[in-house]
């Protein structure tokens, strides 16, 4: 990707979302380079984020003891909430949870929720706990509604929440959006912003502004 592209990509104004959890969580992969973002690599995908919730004693810890299975992360099970008001377009809730260590790399994104956010604006959240989704196509939500518990189905190393935006509403197809999200809580090498409106970029400490 050209440098000129991403500048321009970078003014596009962009829509903003609620984080989709409660509680405190990390972000593993986001920004608009390859160093802080692995989705940079796919075009659909550009701009997509992963998070994963933390816990322990330093509210920094992705999972409890050893992390020998995904059951000790702090992220399984978590609900996930739709980032944004629209019509749900595809829901897959089949597929099983990967073990740790293994992946299902013909079904990248495993169980997942696709919204139509608005005008060329579909909003992909992938790798649910199997049988956990609670909406069905064609249902109007709300932000913040459930959509289901967080797994570990799909192309994913550990349980978390994946979310990207696209153009287009078939998987991996079209262009990745870069979205803002609102009314949340950052924590940045020791520093902690309130009740801000940012893009969010790996590294970062998260959650929902408390009112």
């Amino acid at each position: 990707m050209s440098p000129l592209l991403l500048l321009i990509l970078s003014l596009l104004p962009a829509a903003e979302y609620r984080l989709p959890f409660d509680g405190r969580w990390f972000v593993m992969h986001g920004g608009d380079t390859l160093n802080v973002n692995h989705h940079m690599s796919l075009r659909p995908q550009w701009f997509g984020v992963d998070f994963a919730k933390v816990g322990g004693e330093s509210g920094r810890e992705l999972a409890r003891g050893g992390a020998a299975a995904i059951e000790d992360f702090y992220s399984w099970d978590q609900p996930v909430l739709s980032p944004c008001a629209g019509e749900v377009i595809a829901v897959v809730d089949g597929l099983p949870d990967n073990p740790l260590g293994v992946k299902d790399a013909e079904n990248p994104a495993g169980n997942h929720v696709v919204v139509k956010a608005g005008e060329d604006r579909y909003v992909f959240l992938a790798h649910f706990r199997m049988g956990s989704i609670t909406v069905k196509v064609g249902q109007r939500i709300a932000p913040g509604e459930v959509l289901g518990q967080c797994g570990n189905s799909g192309h994913s190393d550990f349980p978390h929440i994946h979310m990207h935006i696209q153009n287009s509403p078939q998987f991996n197809t079209g262009q990745g959006q870069n979205p803002l999200f609102s009314d949340m809580d950052v924590e940045l090498s020791g520093k902690r912003f309130e009740n801000v409106t940012w893009p969010v970029i790996r590294g970062l400490f998260v959650e929902p502004h408390r009112k």
